[in-house]
């Protein structure tokens, strides 16, 4: 049998897949891992901004140097003074293989968050993201951690 002679069969096939109930997709009965897209802002749709310098860290460790602790304690208390989201970053040096470079970065950015929470900010209000040494070339290129503040939704909107 020619694959030609099969292309009105699969076309038939295909059309009545259409009215398979697990093929179709209505919106109000997909579920969310994390609830509903309802008044979800994504805490990257506003401005990022540093919340303040690179937090350094030794090369293949993920635990937090205590220089890093005072720079956490002041975003934590100036999050008490006016609520913020924050986006924490991880980055590794490229000499790293990349998969470890990102499990790593990772464990970083979550390091940082964990001890935010633990000082007392909204676990919410926090996300994370490792990048490994994959990123930009304009990004650093080294074992530090950024902590990205988004403006708030007034500061957003006046841009």
């Amino acid at each position: 049998m020619h694959i030609q002679s099969l292309a009105p069969l699969l076309s038939l096939l295909l059309a009545s897949c259409a009215s398979v109930p697990l093929l179709q997709t209505d919106e109000s009965a997909v579920v969310y891992a994390l609830g509903s897209r309802e008044g979800f802002a994504s805490p990257l749709s506003a401005p990022l901004t540093p919340a303040c310098p690179a937090l350094s860290f030794p090369a293949d460790s993920h635990e937090i140097p205590g220089q890093n602790g005072l720079k956490l304690q002041r975003i934590e208390e100036g999050a008490k003074q006016t609520p913020v989201r924050l986006l924490s970053v991880g980055h590794t040096s490229p000499k790293l293989p990349e998969d470890y470079a990102r499990s790593l970065s990772e464990r970083r950015a979550q390091g940082v968050r964990q001890h935010l929470i633990e000082l007392g900010m909204e676990a919410s209000a926090i996300h994370t993201l490792g990048l490994g040494n994959d990123f930009a070339p304009s990004a650093p290129a080294s074992d530090v951690v950024i902590i990205y503040q988004a403006a708030a939704p007034s500061e957003a909107a006046a841009e």
